[in-house]
């Protein structure tokens, strides 16, 4: 057995290597490379263990398969699965950029929002299908004993995603924002001038989705210093951060941040000055 043991670790750095890939395709696709490498860097404390766990537990995998163990082949196809889509999740509000063109919008905000949900799914999933794979090889500790570790595992697991669940849906969307507000489906709106187009979608009262597109020209701007929000009680709000891409190239997408508006304003206004003044109203009610 032991001269075999080789072609599963190579099975498994495989398996990993694949998970990886996917990943930074996916993310390539939606963010460029760029965001795909920051990306896996910020989470790295979710990836590294997503991936390292994957290819352990697809090794473990293959060697229960080769002794006829075929009960595994489920589990570690399940397993598959919500490892896959954790990675994709680490590339949720990408796949929130592009939801509106695939008319799934309510799906991209979902996966955005509970993204360490996600996250946390693709570890414990592998934590529990390496237990389940343990199980199945002969080893000094009991079956019954790896198995009862097992099951408590998955119900732990459960408990703790519903929890991690729990808390992120009872935090509000920005700091302070008026839960009046959020709960407003905002329309979007689109501006077409000067042959540059923008469109708008208020992701709650002080943050916007952004799209910005054009034909002719190169979009050079920062939006964050273009932009300025003003409430109907005479407040005007500078942009604390623009979260998207940067200058340069004919599309571009990204997030406008302000701080907190007033909690007594009944709409707001967002106007954006490029080579032409652009305004976009909504109601707060």
């Amino acid at each position: 057995m032991g001269e075999n043991y080789d072609k599963f670790v190579l099975k498994g750095l495989a398996a990993s290597t694949i998970l990886l890939t996917f990943y930074f395709i996916i993310a390539s696709l939606l963010g460029g490379v760029s965001f795909a490498l920051d990306n896996f860097i910020k989470l790295g404390y979710w990836m590294i263990p997503l991936v390292i766990g994957f290819g352990i537990q697809m090794g473990m995998f293959f060697y229960v398969k080769e002794k006829m163990h075929k009960k595994a082949a489920g589990t570690a196809a399940a397993s598959s699965g919500i490892s896959a889509t954790s990675m994709v999740a680490c590339c949720a509000h990408h796949i929130a950029d592009i939801a509106p063109f695939l008319g799934i919008t309510a799906l991209g905000l979902f996966l955005t929002k509970y993204q360490s949900t996600f996250l946390l799914m693709g570890v414990l999933s592998n934590i529990l299908g390496i237990t389940y794979m343990a199980s199945l090889v002969n080893t000094k500790i009991s079956k019954s004993k790896i198995k009862a570790v097992f099951y408590s595992l998955l119900i732990l697991s459960i408990i703790i995603v519903f929890v991690s669940y729990y808390f992120i849906s009872k935090i509000e969307s920005p700091a302070g924002t008026s839960k009046k507000a959020n709960q407003i489906p905002f329309e979007t709106l689109t501006s077409n001038e000067n042959n540059i187009e923008f469109q708008v979608t208020p992701l709650s009262s002080s943050e916007f989705q952004i799209y910005i597109n054009t034909h002719s020209g190169s979009l050079d701007f920062d939006p964050a210093e273009i932009s300025t929000l003003y409430d109907d009680i005479g407040n005007a709000y500078k942009p604390l951060k623009w979260e998207g891409s940067a200058p340069g190239g004919h599309h571009r997408n990204g997030i406008l941040k302000f701080s907190t508006i007033n909690s007594n304003a009944k709409s707001i206004k967002l106007v954006i000055t490029d080579s032409a003044k652009r305004e976009f109203m909504w109601d707060l009610k």
